[in-house]
């Protein structure tokens, strides 16, 4: 009784196991699912939001972002999460009543997830979605009007992919819903903005 028990559930499990790795062989072969590398480059820019007439904004900056991505694809239209470590770099310009102007430099590293919802036509791909942003570090001049960052923001993804083969290219930018930091006492409200590069391998 006990061996013919133990031989069903071994035929149960045999068939799970056979069952999962049909269905997992059928979304390969169907690109229902992709996984894989992604790396690319960054051109950042400071906002700086109600601030001051003291505070202006510096130039762009470029940094590079390396992680993740994963893809689902439903009749012509795609959920990607992705994760991916962001080192940002940007800048801001602080006036005072002489009429010098000081450049302060924001450094920090970040964990980006975002989750982008598409639609395909062709190799094009249009997508949006938003981003959690978690902060890891951040480098900070003592004599900043900046204190520090927050730990955590959320942000927005807009822009435009290709495939090609194996390949994936995307172009994106990415916006803030709330403030970074704050300059001051409360003088104005630090957001960064980013235009992202990226290229992508699909693994399956």
């Amino acid at each position: 009784m006990l061996k013919s028990f133990k031989t069903e559930t071994m035929k149960k499990k045999l068939l799970m196991t056979a069952a999962l790795a049909l269905v997992c062989s059928v979304m390969v072969q169907a690109q229902i699912f992709t996984i894989g590398p992604k790396a690319g480059i960054s051109s950042t820019r400071v906002n700086l939001k109600d601030h001051a007439e003291r505070f202006d904004e510096g130039d762009a900056a470029y940094s590079y972002h390396v992680g993740a991505f994963a893809r689902i694809n439903i009749l012509g239209f795609y959920v990607q999460p992705e994760a991916y470590f962001n080192s940002v770099k940007g800048e801001y310009i602080s006036r005072n009543t002489i009429g010098d102007d000081e450049t302060f430099e924001i450094n920090k590293n970040k964990i980006d997830v975002p989750i982008l919802f598409g639609y395909k036509i062709g190799p094009l791909r249009l997508n949006l979605g938003p981003v959690a942003s978690f902060n890891l570090d951040a480098e900070i001049d003592k004599d900043a009007p900046i204190d520090e960052y927050k730990n955590a923001v959320f942000a927005y993804q807009a822009g435009l992919g290709l495939d090609i083969s194996k390949l994936t290219v995307d172009l994106r930018y990415e916006g803030n819903f709330s403030n970074q930091a704050t300059l001051g006492n409360n003088e104005g409200e630090v957001r960064i903005n980013q235009v992202m590069l990226s290229l992508g391998l699909k693994l399956l």
